[in-house]
């Protein structure tokens, strides 16, 4: 290939680094946005068990499920922070489940998964 390709391709990356430099979300943007844009979805009564339940798969989403029943297990966030159980948590147990499913979404958003 010729050197005026090289130099072209050379360019084009360049301007491309500029650009994702430019425009890359710094930490407390992410953080941000995650926190203001997030929506919550109260679900008051589970059709299946609580170990079946699915999330809606919506990221901008956290559903809120409220357990009726001992058996479905005690109050939690799921591994991805989509879902919060809460089973008779008081006010101080939820405000630490919320704040826990937030840092897992801003964790995996951080990392990229």
């Amino acid at each position: 290939m010729s050197s005026r390709f090289y130099s072209t391709l050379a360019i084009v990356a360049a301007n491309l680094a500029i650009f994702v430099a430019a425009h890359a979300e710094t930490d407390a943007e992410l953080r941000k946005r995650i926190l203001t844009e997030t929506k919550m979805n109260v679900v008051m009564e589970l059709a299946v068990p609580a170990a079946e339940f699915k999330g809606d798969g919506d990221p901008t989403t956290i559903e809120i499920v409220f357990l009726t029943k001992k058996a479905d297990g005690p109050s939690r966030v799921s591994d991805d922070g989509e879902v919060i159980f809460l089973y008779k948590a008081s006010d101080k147990t939820q405000q630490k489940l919320i704040t826990r499913a937030f840092e897992i979404r801003i964790a995996r958003a951080t990392s990229g998964t």
